[in-house]
């Protein structure tokens, strides 16, 4: 059988060995590799031809080729075994180092989620009133019947900030501030109002003085772009179909959270134009959580809601239909 020059590749297949009956075998000229069979038609040197494999040896004088060296074929297994073993600890090293990275960014990232009360930031009466001029009418941006809400700079933020400061004078502004410090501490959605900290001291004459400090939304509220004033309306371009429908998705998105994802669930109880504030990016923060609930199950009775708030709970012309809370 001539296989010379037939560009074979690879070892010697041990079916040659078989043939017995086979007067001749010519596997010269190809690129044949590793060692040549002892056994059967390789037992005789006149009728096996392999010359011009330039990678086979054998463990026999009759075939003219190179000498198998066994010690550096154990030298090879053991290099590769080596190579194997180290190639297999280092995959394994890596690959906790990075489990290790990603379990730490997932601690950080539920941290940052769920800061507990100890990592708010402290500020004092001093620094608010700084940040507003005195809590000048020039910064006022809003008020309502518990507070009023103050546009400021404090020097350890980069960005402004909104101070919403209670009217302690209202009867039931104090509560209105726990509801509001208990919603935003249990609440984390990127289409609420983020709170920054609050703050709950005296001031200097004596009196109670509490306020929260939110993230300041630089386009203001839904209500003065749907109604402006004489004043805003030269200034504002009318709400384009598309970002209405922006606005309702992130709204829709903010009460899915309250309603579905929050726990316990809780309930707004005050959702109008002018507490859903707008940033840069016109996207939507559902804010002002002073009336808001928790809606505990029946089972749960025994967990007392400090957002308990007597009468009907919301904006005229905004109560829901039925509103029993």
């Amino acid at each position: 059988m001539d296989l010379s020059q037939n560009n074979l590749s690879g070892e010697i297949p041990d079916i040659f060995k078989f043939f017995k009956s086979m007067k001749l075998l010519n596997l010269s000229f190809n690129n044949l590799e590793g060692p040549v069979p002892a056994d059967g038609i390789f037992q005789n040197g006149r009728k096996v031809f392999i010359q011009g494999n330039m990678k086979l040896c054998t463990s026999t004088p009759l075939l003219r080729v190179p000498f198998c060296n066994a010690e550096a074929s154990k030298q090879w297994n053991s290099s590769s075994i080596l190579k194997i073993v180290g190639f297999t600890v280092l995959s394994l090293v890596l690959l906790s180092c990075f489990a290790t990275i990603i379990l730490k960014k997932k601690k950080n990232f539920k941290q940052a989620a769920h800061p507990s009360c100890k990592e708010l930031k402290k500020f004092t009466y001093a620094n608010l009133m700084r940040a507003t001029n005195g809590f000048s009418s020039d910064n006022l941006i809003g008020s309502g019947k518990y507070g009023s809400v103050y546009r400021g700079r404090i020097e350890s933020e980069e960005h402004e900030v909104a101070i919403k400061v209670f009217k302690l004078n209202q009867l039931r502004a104090p509560k209105s501030f726990i509801a509001e410090c208990e919603a935003l501490r249990n609440t984390r959605h990127r289409n609420l109002i983020r709170v920054i900290t609050a703050c709950s001291t005296i001031d200097p004459t004596g009196h109670d003085f509490k306020a929260i400090v939110l993230e300041y939304s630089v386009n203001g509220d839904l209500g003065s772009w749907l109604h402006p004033t004489v004043h805003e309306d030269g200034q504002r371009r009318p709400l384009s179909f598309g970002t209405r429908i922006v606005i309702a998705v992130d709204i829709a998105a903010a009460l899915d959270y309250l309603h579905n994802q929050c726990v316990p669930p809780m309930a707004h109880c005050d959702l109008k134009p002018s507490n859903v504030l707008l940033d840069d990016f016109m996207g939507a923060h559902v804010g002002d959580f002073g009336l808001a609930k928790f809606l505990h199950s029946h089972n749960s009775s025994d967990i007392h809601s400090s957002t308990s708030l007597v009468g009907p709970r919301g904006s005229v012309g905004y109560i829901a239909p039925g509103n029993n809370f």
